[in-house]
């Protein structure tokens, strides 16, 4: 924008730091505010895939907005950490403004209850200090910087989310045989890109002293028996989902908790192999397991025990 036909504009910034990112919830807290793009008096101004990095003086939709504003426009942000992300910045921002008769408003967040905040009275200017140094300001750029970085990696191949299971029987064999051979649970893991849970619960039946509970003469040992599970292993496999087997987590999806005091417990029906597989994900470990813990993976395993023989 080059010219204007209006004595006083309302100047509309908004920023996203990447290309994934959407200026959506910008706008629409703008357009809230009355601000629409096409109507009379209001400019907008932009700076897609733009790091907060860059100081806002700095930024090309910036610099066009500096180049059209006049004295007496306001220049309207939806969140501040969309056009500043520290003091030092909001500072720089704040002389701009005052220096071109500029007023500056923000709309949601840190600071938006403040009507001008390039008012130069002390109030204005010791809340807008303050509330900035002790880091009500900060969240918003951090969560922002956290978002480049995970997308940073993302273009670089990385993935998030918790790890594939040995799912495909090729994979489950080879991960037997690869153990019987002499390789670690921790080298497994790594070598298949799952967790160690994953290779626990592959391995279930070859581990010392976890070999899966014979059923008693006539006992069918693909018949579904009832435990309930004690709500603390349970909480555990809940969450660690992706690592269990197709039924170990449509047992636990079915169950319906009961209360118990404090506490809760889950009935878990499913054949004693898939017990037998849960109860091996849910092995506390010694570094981090509470007695708690403890306790109520030796319930499970007892009640299991106790229900197959």
């Amino acid at each position: 924008m080059s010219g204007r036909d209006y004595a006083m504009a309302e100047l509309v910034y908004t920023r996203v730091s990447t290309d994934e990112q959407s200026t959506d919830r910008q706008t629409h807290l703008v357009a809230e505010a009355g601000l629409t793009d096409g109507a009379d008096g209001v400019a907008m101004f932009s700076d897609p895939a733009t790091s907060s990095k860059i100081p806002a003086l700095e930024r090309d939709g910036f610099r066009r907005l500096a180049g059209f504003a006049r004295g007496g426009d306001r220049l309207t942000v939806s969140e501040l950490y969309r056009l500043c992300r520290d003091l030092a910045d909001i500072l720089a921002v704040r002389e701009w403004c005052q220096q071109h008769g500029v007023k500056l408003r923000v709309l949601s967040g840190a600071l938006s209850g403040i009507t001008n905040l390039v008012a130069t009275d002390a109030t204005t200017t010791m809340l807008v200090n303050v509330l900035i140094s002790v880091g009500q300001f900060q969240r918003d750029p951090q969560n922002e910087l956290t978002r480049e970085g995970l997308a940073a990696a993302w273009a670089q191949g990385a993935r998030s989310g918790r790890r594939p299971q040995v799912a495909t029987n090729g994979a489950l064999d080879q991960v037997r045989q690869e153990y019987r051979d002499g390789a670690s649970i921790a080298a497994l893991a790594r070598r298949h890109h799952v967790s160690r849970v994953a290779i626990r619960t592959a391995l279930a039946d070859l581990l010392p002293g976890r070999s899966e509970p014979s059923a008693p003469a006539g006992v069918d040992d693909a018949r579904p028996i009832r435990i309930e599970m004690p709500g603390k292993v349970a909480r555990h496999l809940t969450g660690r989902l992706d690592d269990l087997g197709d039924l170990g987590r449509q047992a636990l999806q079915q169950g319906r908790e009961i209360r118990r005091g404090r506490g809760y417990s889950l009935p878990v029906t499913a054949p004693p192999s898939v017990h037998q597989a849960l109860l091996t994900a849910a092995e506390p470990t010694s570094e981090s397991a509470s007695a708690a813990d403890r306790k109520a993976f030796r319930i499970y395993r007892d009640r299991l025990n106790t229900a197959t023989t």
